[in-house]
């Protein structure tokens, strides 16, 4: 990371899997369609689920019951789109980034909000100098 907490490696290593994604889909934009709309749909399903959650906590049922709604209608967009069988290797890429933001999420010790994850990481940047 820079002094300004931007992990500039993870910038090259989002190319090269983005580069790799365009070369297995031999650079057709309805088979790239196929791999980055079931990971954006993943991305609103688990936000709509978030969701859900909180408005479960917080009390109010009305938008427990919207965004529940909105979780069934994106879950089976995601299910229709997995029977042409190209999402599956998404939703795998999706699910494998996912267990390395959880594993260093756990190496940092669960931090609880951004200032304590920013905090964590200076602390870690000050034993690395």
């Amino acid at each position: 990371m820079n002094r300004h907490h931007t992990p500039y490696w993870s910038t090259l290593v989002y190319l090269l899997i983005a580069g790799l994604v365009v070369v297995a889909a031999g650079g057709r934009d309805q088979e790239l369609v196929l791999f980055y709309a079931v990971a954006v749909f993943v991305s609103f399903l688990y936000g709509l689920l978030a969701m859900a959650r909180f408005s479960r906590r917080e009390g109010d049922g009305r938008r427990v019951t919207v965004n529940v709604i909105g979780s069934v209608l994106v879950a089976s967009t995601i299910l229709i789109n997995l029977r042409r069988g190209y999402p599956i290797v998404s939703i795998a890429a999706a699910g494998l980034i996912a267990l390395g933001l959880y594993l260093l999420w756990l190496r940092r010790g669960r931090p609880r909000g951004v200032a304590m994850a920013e905090e964590a990481m200076e602390h870690e940047l000050g034993e690395e100098a």
